[in-house]
């Protein structure tokens, strides 16, 4: 037994609160500065890995009881916060009081004062691979995150770089962590830094999505067949079409929608991936780390290969494809009055698109000739999702008004616009039946007592209302009180409908609203008004789908097996599910701000008409009209003393007032691609527009825009 062990067993049985290295060494028997000197190292190292506390030279045992596990959320200056497992107020960790733990690690900490903590034992790793860029020395080099909550530089030893090049993008693995900075090796080398391609890829690969893969996958992909054994119910002769955006390769679902005297017979036929991808086969798991595809401008990173998400599943026209298939009967008031779900095969009459769907719609009488074999179909589709959406509307759904952008690309994959991605009639038609067949689905399975993977939205906090409540008021509107239930937030959007604040406060309610995830308890859909819900439609891009496509395949066939392995499973998948789904939700928006940072770089020096989307403590954000989000610090807005109040989301002066939803007119200052942020000065009032400084060649154009501007107010004409 070594000296160093025999001091902590001695430390461990003393009662030592209060007292200094000195008194402790005095208590042990140890006098001479050498004993002195190996006592203090003890005790630094426990102190480290969090058996004892100091404070002013005194030393005090840290009990589990004190101990708060969490996990850490860094900052780019060196900071931390700790995100608390029990949900209490995040701490403030600073840098000193790291011990070498890194953003995303699980940890322990005390509290050293006020909301102030210390790191005092590591529990798990959170972060083993980095995406960042390869700064080259002579003999060894570092990586700098992309993340840059990340707060170190990950060091790259000597023969640990692959080669890479100076200013390379770099998949970097993590191999040991030290108290100064981690040491690793780069894995793989995405391309030069600044390279379009290269940083959509860093982007991507950072939040743990891949673009390949594995041989072994492409191989049982491509040797998949279309045939199948089991009694399936033949509906290749009905009439069937599917309604999906014009680029669309991947179609989930079609429908056959018939109109009788006394009711609609809605059929809902949804791939059958789960014939292809069987429970723990090669593609089963490459699926399974990825839970979701990734979407976004010009291209997509899938969940499955494409030979099988663009073609055995998809339901391309013309093609038998096996489905399983929610069939509805709804009488004319939208009441379900019957349902089955059935193993199915179907053949796509029309692989219709939401444009063509929507000018047939508006009466285009070229297009209904072309189609007039479904012509009748769609305008029955269209009675019927208009009087599922009423009763949906009349149980308090809520509809949230949320802009979402479409990034448009030219040949060379340059931004060539950014504008709101539009929103049609017919766009509607396929999402009321959708939330018909999921609400079908999930209430059949919750009643046979099924495990299964729901899709829940819980109520909300009710202190995050009370605020919200506040901050409607402080807008000059009304949110009716007591219990929270749907149909009051439904009417006060309902109220506010072509109005500014519409979007703003929608904004402001989604925030102070639970994130829906999945889980194996049906709790319900608050959002939509629902007692049962789940994600049924759409297999090839969700892995929830596919899970529960299977439960439902095996309670069909009588093939259930263990039921506490499947419970064991669907609660693995609903876990993993609802974190790859915020990380392909993240992914998908830093894309889109990094298309929006180039894009407007074109602009710096122009002006714009927007509208204020944010209001901190440190400056105010300003949405425009094409979605692109920029802030405007203290420094560029009009000279005044501000105050920030925070639960009315006002920056008050004494002469200018910012608030949430109020127009202004701002001037583009700058733009970083890299860090995916732009800048904008926001103008005064009675502030007259000025040319911008060597931002474009032909200034009389640009006079010409900026009166065009003040001319037309709100209208954005600096394209």
């Amino acid at each position: 037994m070594g000296f160093e062990f025999k001091i902590v067993e001695k430390i461990e049985k003393l009662k030592i609160d209060g007292m200094s290295c000195r008194a402790i060494a005095d208590k042990l028997g140890f006098y001479s500065n050498f004993e002195l000197g190996e006592i203090q190292k003890v005790l630094n190292t426990m102190v480290k890995n969090g058996s004892l506390s100091v404070k002013s030279g005194k030393y005090f045992k840290v009990r589990e009881a004190q101990k708060i596990k969490g996990v850490l959320r860094g900052n780019k200056r060196g900071f931390a916060f700790l995100a608390r497992e029990d949900g209490g107020e995040d701490l403030f960790v600073p840098h000193k009081n790291l011990n070498g733990a890194e953003h995303g690690d699980t940890v322990q900490c005390v509290i050293v004062k006020g909301d102030e903590a210390k790191v005092v034992s590591i529990v798990e790793r959170g972060i083993t691979r980095l995406v960042g860029t390869f700064q080259k020395g002579q003999t060894f080099g570092f990586v700098v995150p992309d993340d840059i909550n990340y707060y170190s530089d990950i060091f790259i030893p000597k023969g640990c770089s692959l080669n890479a090049a100076d200013n390379t993008k770099v998949v970097v693995e993590i191999t040991k962590f030290a108290e100064r900075s981690p040491e690793g090796k780069i894995v793989e080398i995405i391309g030069k830094a600044g390279d379009k391609q290269s940083e959509v890829l860093s982007i991507l690969k950072s939040y743990g999505f891949f673009n390949t893969f594995p041989k072994e996958a492409e191989i049982e992909a491509k040797n998949m067949q279309s045939e199948y054994t089991e009694n399936r119910t033949k509906y290749t002769d009905m009439l069937t079409i599917s309604i999906d955006g014009d680029d669309s390769k991947d179609l989930d679902d079609a429908i056959s929608v018939f109109k009788y005297e006394n009711y609609y017979k809605l059929y809902v036929h949804i791939a059958d991936v789960s014939h292809f991808v069987r429970k723990g086969s090669v593609l089963d798991k490459e699926a399974f780390k990825r839970c979701t595809s990734v979407y976004f401008p010009g291209s997509v990173y899938p969940m499955l290969p494409p030979i099988l998400s663009n073609g055995l599943c998809s339901l391309n026209e013309g093609e038998d494809r096996l489905t399983l298939t929610c069939e509805m009967m709804f009488d004319f008031q939208g009441e379900l009055l019957d349902s089955k779900i059935t193993k199915s095969i179907i053949n796509n009459d029309y692989a219709m698109t939401y444009k063509k769907v929507q000018a047939i719609l508006d009466g285009d009488k070229e297009l209904a000739k072309q189609y007039f074999k479904v012509y009748h179909m769609i305008c029955d589709a269209y009675d019927l999702s208009r009087i599922l959406n009423k009763k949906r509307q009349k149980r308090g759904c809520i509809n949230f008004e949320t802009k979402e952008c479409k990034v448009i690309l030219d040949e060379k994959g340059n931004v060539a616009d950014i504008k709101p991605y539009p929103y049609l009639v017919s766009n509607s038609i396929i999402e009321e039946f959708m939330l018909a067949a999921n609400e079908t689905v999930a209430n059949t399975i919750f009643h046979m007592e099924l495990p299964f993977v729901y899709r829940i939205h819980e109520e909300p906090d009710g202190e995050k209302m009370l605020e919200f409540r506040k901050f409607v008021e402080s807008c000059g509107h009304r949110l009716e009180k007591g219990k929270m239930h749907p149909s009051k937030l439904q009417k006060l959007l309902q109220d506010l409908e072509g109005s500014p604040m519409e979007s703003i406060i929608s904004k402001v309610m989604l925030r102070s609203m639970k994130k829906a995830k999945y889980t194996t308890d049906n709790l319900g859909h608050f959002g939509l008004a629902a007692e049962y819900y789940c994600h049924f439609t759409s297999p090839i891009r969700r892995y929830p789908d596919l899970q529960i496509h299977r439960v439902i395949k095996a309670m069909l066939d009588g093939k259930l097996g263990n039921i506490a392995s499947l419970e064991n499973w669907c609660e693995e998948v609903a876990e993993v599910s609802s974190e790859r789904e915020r990380a392909a939700e993240m992914a998908e928006r830093d894309i889109d701000d990094y298309y929006k940072a180039e894009y407007m770089q074109r602009h710096i020096g122009e002006f714009f008409d927007g509208v204020i989307s944010g209001v901190t403590a440190f400056g105010v954000f300003v949405e425009l009209d094409n979605t692109c989000e920029g802030l405007a610090r203290f420094d560029n807005l009009p000279k005044d003393n501000y105050e920030f109040v925070e639960n009315r989301y006002l920056l008050r002066g004494s002469k200018h007032n910012y608030t949430l939803g109020q127009i202004v007119k701002i001037e583009v200052l700058a733009s970083d691609v890299d860090n995916r942020k732009v800048s904008f000065r926001i103008l005064d009032e009675d502030e007259e527009f000025s040319a911008p400084k060597d931002t474009a060649n032909d200034k009389q154009e640009i006079l010409r825009k900026q009166k065009a501007i003040c001319k037309k107010g709100k209208k954005e004409v600096a394209k």
